[in-house]
């Protein structure tokens, strides 16, 4: 076993190394994203007895990769982005997230004497998973201190969920389209799509050349980028900054999660100009998030996480579920064109890379762009919203 905390860390990043290999080679690793693959081999490699399920390094990790993922990815922000989404995709994204926590409520409620005394954590957890993706089910996971065991097996159920719900979406995409285009009337044709007006038609409208750039140049803000010194000195030292106040926040108002404060003092750092335009931040909260994952997954002990899974799984299912017919449902009421659902929704199960994916997927180029910019508000709202899911769920249960 690989003991030493200097091996440690380094056979972690050289897992990193590995997954993103694999995910820049392999279309299904694509996927499923490299921090999946962390996660799993987490849990491998700690349980065939290569790495230990705990030690300082673990504890380092807990401590810090998180805080400084979210402190990142929120300072390296611009919420002005926001209006470019349109009305449409801004209402239909409000409705993905109200659905994620009426259904974090009625899964937590409905599955509490399946899953345990954890419920209402898991309840928060994945709402605010499904208001952004696993950055926020992460941090909220941490915050609220989910069991170990638990915590991973249901990280695993998180990550798994993008894709299949992916998939699911295609097949709504093609389900409803005869009902949302009675709805608008038979005027509207694929042809006629404008994301300010909410006309962009289910059957897809081609991708240009610019839009495959701007969507690859999305994709790379995540996994390439060019730092000077003085932006790594800065965003070093801002989220330990950050990490302490909130310390000292949550001593003074310990009925407030911590979380939360970093989530505020992140958002307040990003309205800031010279704080926003540091290059890096979403690079370093990424590979962080990686590191976590991987410890996250060496913490649990497998016999562990089978026992646990189905009834996450339940928990997991119910939340979606819910989530999928209030989306849907206010789309459909509200007429707003099913292809802008299909994307807020996305972005809200599985954050702004899947939302990417799946506009590519689809064929709409004129929704890249904002069902990017909605994700990535998420990671915000989701952490707020998520931990007042957690909060009613208990309150609800007694």
């Amino acid at each position: 076993m690989i003991q030493d905390p200097l091996l440690v860390l380094t056979f972690m990043l050289a897992i990193i190394a590995f997954a993103r290999i694999l995910e820049e080679r392999i279309a299904f690793i694509k996927k499923i994203t490299s921090a999946v693959v962390c996660t799993l081999l987490g849990i491998f490699f700690a349980n065939i007895g290569l790495i230990g399920h705990t030690g300082p390094v673990h504890e380092a990790v807990g401590t810090y990769a998180i805080p400084y993922a979210i402190v990142l990815i929120i300072m390296g922000t611009d919420m002005r982005e926001l209006k470019n989404a349109g009305w449409p995709m801004i209402i239909a994204y409000t409705a993905a997230c109200l659905g994620s926590v009426v259904g974090g409520i009625i899964g937590g409620l409905s599955t509490a004497g399946f899953v345990g005394s954890e419920t209402w954590k898991l309840s928060g957890a994945f709402a605010a998973a499904f208001m952004g993706g696993g950055l926020n089910f992460a941090a909220i996971g941490q915050s609220l201190d989910i069991d170990t065991n638990i915590f991973a097996a249901a990280a695993v159920a998180d990550n798994m969920s993008t894709v299949p719900y992916m998939l699911l979406q295609i097949w709504l995409a093609t389900a409803l389209a005869g009902v949302f285009l009675r709805r608008i009337g038979s005027n509207k044709s694929a042809g006629e799509d404008s994301v300010q007006d909410g006309s962009i038609a289910a059957s897809g409208d081609g991708i240009s050349e610019e839009e495959e750039a701007e969507a690859e140049a999305m994709r790379k803000r995540w996994t390439d980028t060019k730092i000077n010194v003085l932006e790594l000195a800065v965003l070093g030292a801002l989220p330990l900054l950050f990490l302490w106040v909130a310390q000292q926040l949550l001593s003074l108002f310990p009925g407030i999660p911590d979380i939360i404060w970093l989530t505020t003092l992140a958002l307040g750092a990003s309205l800031l100009p010279v704080v926003r335009n540091l290059n890096g931040a979403e690079v370093l909260s990424y590979f962080a998030m990686h590191i976590f994952f991987i410890q996250l997954g060496a913490a649990s002990e497998l016999s562990q996480v089978l026992k646990a899974g189905v009834p996450i799984f339940s928990l997991m299912i119910i939340v979606m579920a819910v989530h999928v017919i209030v989306s849907y449902g206010a789309a459909w009421l509200l007429k707003i064109d099913l292809a802008i659902v299909t994307i807020a929704s996305q972005a809200a199960i599985g954050g702004p890379g899947s939302a990417l994916a799946i506009s590519l997927a689809m064929r709409w180029g004129k929704l890249v762009a904002p069902g990017v910019i909605v994700g990535i508000f998420g990671y915000a709202v989701g952490n707020y919203l998520g931990t007042v899911c957690a909060y009613a769920v208990r309150a609800m249960l007694g």
